[in-house]
């Protein structure tokens, strides 16, 4: 040793040494194990979040959505055909545009009845001082979110009950709340105090909004070898059928400024709402 340095002589022999230095970690290598199966998304994207029903962060990829891609999703289901999760959706849904489009259906159904009831108290009495319905409110508010968020949880739990593992309950959701949406300029042209049109938009409504669902259900159900699933399709038409009759009894049988044209509705009995 000179100077404050020591020379070592290592032994370097062939197929020895560094092969038999090996590191051992001691942290599982298996990946994380989850915390949750997700009921809102299965066969497709699933948020990098933990799944928790009191996770807020969980939820946030679902609106988390630019404007322009609602009201293009919102046009193009107004056009029925199939493959609106795959072609449209791209398969990452959102349930922005079917919050949207329900809560703007209940807006937009209670100011039109509530428009036409005015009117028609201003006609027959102009010292009539027009009043809010808030029990029509409240009914619209129940009966839409009921059929748009109810009745697609009811059809997912039935379908996984089945044997039906192709979709999630944010691809039912989506489905029902963005078929809805023909629903939107149909309360706003039944205004137009002519009962036969009024029956006829709601009824066009109904069966483009039907074959929507149909069009976009069936190929998931059809999926599975369980034939009880053909008796589900049945009961969607059936209950769509249902939703589209109350929404023209409920808040589409009234006259404009007491001026009715056509025939009134058989179902209420031949009055009309005032």
């Amino acid at each position: 040793m000179s100077g404050g340095y020591a020379v070592v002589d290592v032994d370097d022999e062939t197929g020895q040494g560094s092969g038999d230095l090996q590191f051992k970690t001691f942290l599982s290598t298996d990946p994380s194990p989850a915390r949750g199966v997700s009921p809102l998304r299965e066969g497709g994207q699933t948020p990098n979040v933990p799944y928790s029903p009191f996770n807020i962060a969980y939820y946030q990829v679902y609106f988390d959505v630019d404007t322009s891609t609602v009201l293009k999703r919102v046009g193009l289901s107004m056009i029925p055909r199939e493959g609106f999760l795959t072609n449209v959706c791209e398969g990452s849904v959102d349930l922005y545009g079917p919050f949207w489009t329900l809560t703007t259906l209940i807006l937009t159904l209670y100011t039109t009845s509530t428009l036409s009831s005015s009117l028609s108290s201003y006609w027959a009495d102009p010292t009539t001082h027009p009043s809010p319905n808030l029990p029509l409110l409240s009914t619209a508010t129940s009966l839409v979110y009921a059929y748009g968020l109810a009745a697609p949880a009811l059809l997912w739990l039935a379908t996984r009950y089945l044997g039906v593992a192709e979709w999630g309950l944010a691809d039912a959701v989506a489905l029902y709340g963005y078929a809805m949406a023909a629903y939107v300029p149909v309360s706003l042209l039944c205004l137009i105090p002519v009962g036969a049109l009024r029956w006829a938009l709601v009824g066009l409504a109904a069966i483009s909004s039907g074959y929507f669902l149909v069009r976009n259900i069936y190929p998931i159900l059809a999926s599975a070898d369980n034939k009880l699933l053909r008796l589900v399709v049945v009961g969607v038409v059936v209950l769509h059928a249902a939703m589209a009759l109350a929404m023209k009894v409920l808040f589409f049988s009234y006259s404009v400024a007491g001026y009715n044209v056509g025939p009134d509705d058989p179902i209420s009995s031949g009055s009309t709402r005032t």
